[in-house]
């Protein structure tokens, strides 16, 4: 069974249940201990720079400072440990993995910041051109590990921190296409059950986490190593990081998984839109999508105001039919004027004095305002499925001006009825619907 991508990641930091009492009980002793911790550790940090590189001194000072951050390592299945490999590989569970590694196991890791020299050393960091793309990092590590005395290099093939629990991110091959044994081992990061702050959450920064860390009481790094690895003859990169991944997650008691980095960063991107359009309703790809199909019957209107409408609505016809009705708080833009035909004269549009436009008909009829109003009435009373299509239309301009206030009444309600049939049958057509009645 395929492990859903959201699950393979924290995305709240804090507990619930009895564990949220337990931690607002435990707040004020966690920031006198932050202070504390970060008040030592900065003292810890300035003597560790001064102190010579790869020596017992520095080493032990590390420790402790370590250790005073709440940064405790255990190993497990030492008799698999093989100092002599260059490379080492791991699982990602937090930004601070290497450092937890440097303690029991001297190496570096390639940086992905802009650190100072001596500030990248003091933190395992080594410049590998990370940023500068795959080709060069290949080329710098090789050259690194070329150097006699330089430390073993320690490599995340996930590319990406997991939650570390359910299942490991697919190993990327860029980790295995150097040459040598690589030295595999799985990480599991623990936290006392009364305060499970999670180790890492998605999105979160690296000072998020070295300050969650500080706060809690004890974070707990068990590196349990799984054995020294070699890719066969005839076996090609993907088959051997795919071995790898199955050997970590199986000694980490964890599944495997094909999701990649890619996934993770789509992921995010996925969970930024929804939070974006649960803060503005109108920033959601469904009403985008119902507004482009408003927008196709009702093309004078912009997408702004029709998006406005479906917040409420919901519903493409509704909205359709509150445009028509004239059912919204703001003014509807009237729609281009249609050039008529020879034919088919139809009326001539004069703005008047005050800058409105008023049509005035072309051709001048004489028949009595009941006439006019009884052919007007029958023309309404016709039910909107009765219309033939030769009779839909786009233009819906009265034939002439009424000569009384119920002739121009009767002639607005039938112009209005005409706009409502055109824009459904418009729509009917566009989806292809089925009415029984209407069109079968």
């Amino acid at each position: 069974m395929t492990l859903p991508i959201e699950a393979m990641y924290s995305k709240s930091r804090f507990p619930s249940g009895p564990s949220l009492l337990f931690l607002l009980l435990y707040t004020p002793l966690g920031i006198i201990i932050f202070l504390l911790r970060l008040f030592i550790s900065l003292q810890l940090f300035l003597a560790a720079s001064v102190l010579p590189y790869n020596t017992i001194i520095r080493r032990i000072v590390l420790r402790v400072l370590y250790s005073v951050m709440g940064l405790v390592v255990r190993e497990e299945s030492l008799e698999n440990r093989d100092t002599s490999c260059r490379i080492i590989t791991t699982n990602h569970v937090t930004p601070f993995d290497h450092l937890a590694v440097s303690i029991v196991l001297p190496c570096v890791t390639p940086s992905v910041y802009d650190l100072p020299g001596a500030l990248s050393t003091l933190l395992c960091y080594r410049d590998l051109g990370v940023t500068q793309g795959r080709e060069v990092l290949r080329a710098s590590a090789r050259i690194f590990l070329s150097e006699r005395n330089s430390p073993p290099l320690l490599l995340h093939p996930e590319g990406a921190t997991t939650s570390g629990t359910l299942a490991l991110m697919k190993y990327g091959t860029w980790a295995f296409e150097l040459n040598g044994p690589v030295l595999v081992a799985g990480i599991h990061v623990w936290r006392l059950p009364l305060l499970p702050l999670a180790p890492s959450v998605l999105g979160a920064s690296w000072a998020a986490d070295l300050c969650f860390m500080l706060f809690s009481p004890v974070t707990l790094f068990t590196i349990r190593y799984i054995g020294k690895m070699d890719r066969g003859e005839n076996e090609t990169v993907e088959e051997f990081a795919a071995r790898v991944q199955i050997a970590t997650a199986a000694a980490l008691s964890v599944q495997t998984s094909n999701h990649t980095v890619a996934d993770k960063v789509e992921y995010m991107k996925r969970l930024a839109r929804e939070a974006a359009a649960a803060a503005n309703p109108m920033l959601s790809p469904e009403v985008h999508r119902m507004a482009q199909q408003v927008q196709e019957v009702l093309p004078h209107i912009s997408l702004e105001q029709i998006k406005r409408d479906l917040v409420h609505t919901q519903n493409v016809d509704l909205t359709i039919t509150n445009f028509l009705e004239g059912n919204v708080p703001e003014p509807v833009p009237e729609p281009r004027p249609i050039t008529p035909s020879r034919s088919s004269p139809g009326p001539s549009v004069q703005p008047n004095e005050t800058g409105s436009s008023t049509p005035i008909a072309i051709q001048s009829q004489s028949p009595s305002c009941a006439s006019d109003l009884s052919k007007s009435t029958s023309e309404s009373d016709s039910p909107p499925g009765a219309m033939s299509k030769a009779s839909v239309t786009l233009s819906t301009a009265a034939k002439s001006f009424g000569k009384c206030a119920s002739e121009r009444m009767t002639s607005f309600q039938s112009r209005k009825a005409q706009l409502i049939e055109n824009a459904r049958r418009k729509y009917i057509e566009k989806h292809g619907l089925q009415i029984p009645g209407y069109n079968c």
